[in-house]
């Protein structure tokens, strides 16, 4: 008999447990299908994954750079059978920067930031848990993974081990991480993107002994757009009820659900706003 945690307990699974595997797959299709940028990629990972990386993965080394993937090497968590994890991470706007004449500097930093990623970690958390996940949803790097997490992660949430949420947040903000992006891009755009670069020792020690120097907490960041929005959907039920007060409340409210599945609120703050919406 097939089991599933879906509900909190394990349990043989039933035809309504099903459609709600069916319903979780299609929205992740259909949320993450354009891949997810790494501070998406934090802001949708789950609580625990980013108190794990904060607390127990403490750098993230690239090894390697070569045609829009680069390469990193995390250390283990306290209670891992492993010293260290790898880690592959895809820039899928690397061929657009390569082909544009500006500084490779600017466009690595343009690339960090905003383009979209492919991701894969060795680590079992990876593979069990999110692999599901990021295959479905067209981010999946190296193996795609076919089997649903019926026991580990029914529900499908969150989207990355903390061996990845580390790299994500090295990835934005190191200078030398951005350097070896830079110089990715600048061998793309002079045709020699097959020369493959290897860090150096004495570099990745450099690396290494800046993040243990600056190493800051991972953390939520809503897009400006989508905090704006949020304060002009406060901001509206503080102002003087109008006619289609009903019709502006029902608007309000889906937007903040979509809000919400697109991952851009937390759970505490879709509650307590729509508290608030629902006292006016």
């Amino acid at each position: 008999m097939l089991k599933t945690t879906l509900g909190g307990e394990l349990r043989t699974i039933t035809v309504e447990d099903l459609q709600a595997f069916r319903d979780n797959i299609a929205t992740i299709g259909r949320h993450y299908k354009k891949g997810l940028t790494a501070q998406k990629v934090i802001n949708l990972a789950r609580p625990e994954d980013r108190e794990r990386a904060n607390q127990q993965i403490h750098h993230a080394i690239p090894a390697g750079a070569n045609r829009g993937t680069v390469r990193f090497i995390t250390n283990a968590g306290p209670n891992s059978d492993v010293a260290r994890h790898h880690v592959h991470v895809d820039l899928m706007g690397y061929s657009v920067a390569t082909a544009s004449p500006l500084d490779p500097k600017k466009l690595a930093t343009e690339l960090v930031k905003k383009s979209p990623l492919r991701l894969w970690c060795d680590c079992g958390r990876w593979r069990f848990w999110y692999g599901y996940i990021a295959t479905i949803g067209g981010f999946n790097l190296v193996y795609n993974e076919t089997a649903f997490p019926k026991i580990k992660n029914p529900m499908l949430t969150g989207v990355a081990c903390k061996h990845i949420l580390r790299v994500m947040h090295e990835l934005q903000r190191s200078t030398s991480i951005r350097n070896v992006v830079a110089q990715m891009i600048e061998r793309g755009q002079s045709d020699e993107a097959r020369k493959h670069a290897t860090i150096s020792k004495e570099q990745a020690e450099k690396i290494a002994k800046q993040q243990a120097r600056k190493r800051s907490e991972i953390q939520v960041k809503h897009p400006q757009k989508e905090v704006k929005a949020l304060q002009k959907i406060v901001a509206a039920k503080k102002a003087p009820p109008k006619k289609d007060a009903d019709q502006a409340r029902f608007d309000a409210e889906r937007n903040l659900r979509r809000l919400k599945e697109l991952g851009q609120i937390s759970d505490a703050d879709f509650k307590t706003i729509m508290t608030t919406l629902r006292k006016k």
